[in-house]
């Protein structure tokens, strides 16, 4: 199975390569070239039109008019050259690519003089003896290129010697040779040159080109004007150039102005051999197609190993499943199906486990529960035992009290009775909302309250209402608590501060002192609270925080307190996560407490 899933991998991805690599070389031998052409024609046809139709529509300065004839060839690749009816040249620009000499006549008037039948493709004259220098005064015979400052030199004369330019004859004897006024003579000083550097084997530019076919045009429509309207109706014509083998694509429109005049666009442009050039790559291409082919066959084996690799671990995995053996685990993180499989395998597996495992736990889950109900009622017991010690005495006291009253047997005065049993009463009730205080925290249905508060502040206004019971005892108070922000509930915080202080004042003998102070650690504000005059038993220290635990062992109600009050401070604190504790310290005892310091 495994070994014919690599086989149909492998066939597949080898059958796909085939099948491209065979489309490819159809496509470049029989199909490449036409479509570059078509593309490339097509393109700069477009473009061509565009230039056309928005030039037909909107009044272009000349300055704009040679913007966009350059942006057209710069994007293009083509060269573009506008006249009017009069052959008047309308984007000059088109000149910028020819070799030409500007000279200044006695006038202060410049002419250029094209020099393209002088100069080679390194921009040099090709004839050293016929080198015109800057500053030089020469005699130029030519034509006038209308609407520039252009001149095509039939004759340039300097010195004893003449350069003369054929093709400027031909063209002359072609379109001038009737209007001898088309003729000008000029004497003029060299006061620049502007000679470019063609690449090899080029021996015009396409500007050069483009004009010569213009001129053929001019020529023609004197000559055979119906076979210039076909050409303008077709909108396009080409020929191969017979020394270079291009092929020359001239693209042809006719522009009618705003105005009604009539201005003609001709764009050319050469689309390059590239047949003979794929012809050569071809026999390259057979080499190469055998190295890929050997290649893909090498990478799609590892390939199709790499794909079957996880189907393995997969299958492996799953016969663990069956066989109710879950420790096996896949790790594929491919991020697709199979890595999602893996996923539903492990997490089917785990469930299993998990499920198998509750089902073996639950006699130990069941047993847990009874020792931990046993354990809530031992806890009820032992808290129904202290309860009733604790009820037992104010009760009794206020029974013996009633039967007084209720007898009408005084030692003492009524009131002094009924205050007692008050009193009695006042305790029980305290004993009671405490205990219910004690429910709530131990069972943790109170939710603590957060909020900032400024920890000093609150601990002086809390000590002022201590300041009778200080007084009572003779008692000093020693302050020294840092100004900081902590974060807890202040509600509680003060009944563990009251709880502390009442304490230390109860437990201390008079006379003596308590400590407030405060250290900051860290993140945390440690706040102490130090009673002299008394020490707790080493025993005790762990004890101190049960229910109803008294260090007093007689348990003197004369020290009052109800046993729940340390407890209720060790719940609070616990909520709020801190870090607390008692300590015997130089005759002494130190309670303390850490709270969140807020930034």
């Amino acid at each position: 199975m495994l070994n014919s899933i690599v086989k149909k991998i492998f066939s597949t991805i080898v059958g796909i390569f085939v099948l491209i690599m065979l489309i490819q070389l159809v496509l470049q031998n029989f199909f490449l070239e036409d479509i570059y052409a078509n593309m490339k024609i097509s393109k700069i046809e477009k473009s061509f039109i565009e230039l056309c139709e928005d030039y037909s529509n909107e009044k272009w300065t000349h300055s704009q008019l040679n913007e966009e004839a350059i942006d057209y060839e710069n994007e293009n690749g083509a060269s573009i050259l506008i006249f009017n009816e009069n052959r008047e040249i309308l984007d000059d620009s088109f000149f910028k690519g020819f070799n030409y000499i500007t000279i200044r006549d006695s006038k202060e008037k410049e002419f250029k003089i094209i020099t393209d039948f002088l100069i080679d493709e390194e921009g040099n004259f090709r004839n050293p003896n016929n080198k015109i220098n800057d500053d030089e005064q020469i005699k130029v015979i030519g034509m006038c290129i209308k609407g520039t400052n252009f001149i095509e030199p039939l004759e340039i004369k300097k010195m004893n010697t003449a350069l003369i330019s054929d093709e400027g004859y031909a063209t002359w004897d072609e379109l001038y040779k009737k209007n001898p006024y088309a003729i000008i003579e000029i004497r003029g000083e060299v006061i620049a040159r502007n000679f470019v550097v063609r690449d090899q084997g080029v021996l015009s530019y396409q500007q050069e080109k483009l004009l010569n076919e213009v001129k053929s045009y001019w020529i023609e429509t004197s000559k055979n004007p119906q076979n210039v309207k076909e050409i303008f109706e077709k909108g396009r014509y080409e020929f191969t150039e017979e020394y270079s083998g291009l092929l020359i694509i001239v693209l042809i429109k006719k522009v009618e102005g705003l105005d009604g005049t009539s201005t003609y666009a001709f764009s050319l442009f050469t689309l390059e051999n590239i047949h003979d050039a794929f012809q050569i790559l071809n026999g390259y291409y057979y080499y190469i197609f055998a190295f890929q082919l050997a290649l893909v066959l090498v990478l799609v084996f590892f390939y199709s190993k790499w794909i079957t690799n996880p189907l393995i671990k997969l299958i492996d995995s799953a016969k663990s499943i069956s066989e109710l053996d879950f420790t096996k685990r896949t790790d594929i993180s491919t991020n697709d199906e199979l890595s999602t499989l893996s996923d539903s395998l492990n997490n089917i597996s785990n469930n299993l486990s998990t499920t198998i495992e509750k089902l073996e736990s639950s006699n130990d889950q069941l047993a847990i529960e009874a020792i931990k109900r046993a354990e809530n009622e031992e806890r009820m017991r032992n808290l129904l035992t202290s309860l009733s010690h604790e009820f037992k005495t104010p009760l009794g006291i206020i029974s013996g009290f009633l039967e007084i009253i209720s007898d009408g047997v005084y030692e003492k005065e009524p009131e002094y009775y009924i205050n007692v049993i008050s009193n009695e009463i006042d305790k029980l009730n305290g004993l009671v909302l405490e205990t219910i205080e004690l429910s709530k925290l131990e069972t943790g249905s109170y939710k603590l309250s957060l909020s900032e508060f400024e920890i000093k502040a609150f601990i002086e206004t809390l000590v002022n209402k201590f300041e009778k019971r200080f007084g009572d005892k003779s008692m000093k108070f020693e302050f020294g608590i840092e100004d900081q922000t902590v974060i807890g509930d202040i509600n509680k915080i003060e009944q563990v501060m009251i709880n502390l202080l009442s304490n230390g004042i109860r437990y201390s003998p008079n006379g003596e002192r308590i400590e407030v102070t405060s250290e900051l650690q860290k993140d945390n504000l440690y706040v102490s609270i130090r009673n002299y005059g008394v020490l707790i038993d080493d025993d005790d220290l762990d004890k101190i925080w049960d229910r109803f635990y008294r260090t007093e062992k007689s348990r003197n109600r004369s020290l009052g307190g109800s046993g729940l009050g340390l407890t209720i401070v060790k719940n609070i604190l616990e909520l709020h996560e801190s870090d607390y504790g008692v300590k015997n310290i130089n005759n002494g005892v130190e309670f303390y407490f850490s709270l969140k310091v807020k930034f």
